[in-house]
């Protein structure tokens, strides 16, 4: 935060924007399908108030630049596509602080303004660098961190802004190196269903190891789950390929 702020990158505003509580993020009417949010099928709430901005803006050529150039790379290429055509439509400053009341108290406070929390997302990304020992001189950050040219994230489809668009931002912000790969994986569903837990689809796998074995369900996930696409799970074709594949063949 501290970094950014030098930077000249962190200011406030009062604003008003539709937020979903469950993505902990802001959308605009475009970004929702039928009114809801497309993650949690929910309706985005109206929320009012006074936050820290981020000057997200103010990095958009550079960061259109270095994923174009595959100085950062995205895999699979559809991923790295839609990311272009988001940047293209033009990125917008965003928030990074939430109302102590509105945060119930949770969360880290804005150095010299304890009335704010961090956002969870901004709060959240440096756990990259702060788990390395960033800012207290730790020479496992310099290692693995600056001078590793091998830094990759695996992170599902729905947080891809986060990591691949806000999270670069923040570090050209601060002056630090940026990840090199990010590659996206997709959902595991349960009978099309995203796993959540509102939903409660949510199937136990140590249950299925016991009634089936760990290798029948490591083959059915193998065989049946793309790497970077939705995949899904249901019992019925858990026992159909057990049956036709590992009992009969």
């Amino acid at each position: 935060w501290q970094a950014c702020a030098v930077a000249g990158d962190i200011y406030k505003k009062k604003y008003r924007g539709l937020y979903c509580v469950g993505c902990e993020t802001f959308y605009t009417e475009k970004d929702l399908v039928n009114g809801l949010c497309s993650e949690h099928k929910t309706k985005p709430e109206i929320v009012e108030e006074e936050n820290y901005f981020f000057k997200l803006s103010k990095y958009q050529k550079e960061i259109k630049r270095l994923i174009e150039s595959e100085e950062l790379r995205i895999l699979p290429a559809s991923r790295k596509n839609e990311l272009l055509s988001f940047i293209e439509e033009g990125l917008e400053d965003f928030s990074i602080s939430r109302s102590r009341e509105r945060a119930k108290n949770w969360g880290i406070p804005v150095p010299e303004d304890d009335s704010q929390i961090i956002y969870v997302w901004f709060d959240a990304l440096t756990c990259y660098i702060n788990a390395l020992g960033y800012g207290v001189g730790d020479a496992q950050f310099e290692k693995w961190w600056e001078k590793n040219d091998q830094k990759a994230h695996l992170i599902g489809k729905g947080i891809t802004r986060f990591h691949a668009i806000y999270w670069p931002a923040m570090l050209l912000s601060a002056g630090l190196a940026l990840p090199n790969t990010i590659y996206v994986h997709g959902y595991l569903t349960i009978e099309g269903e995203k796993i959540s837990k509102s939903i409660g689809n949510v199937i136990d796998p140590f249950e299925l190891v016991k009634k089936y074995g760990v290798d029948p369900v490591r083959y059915f996930l193998l065989r049946e789950i793309p790497s970077n696409e939705d995949g899904d799970f249901s019992i019925k074709k858990l026992e159909n390929r057990y049956n036709g594949d590992l009992a009969n063949n």
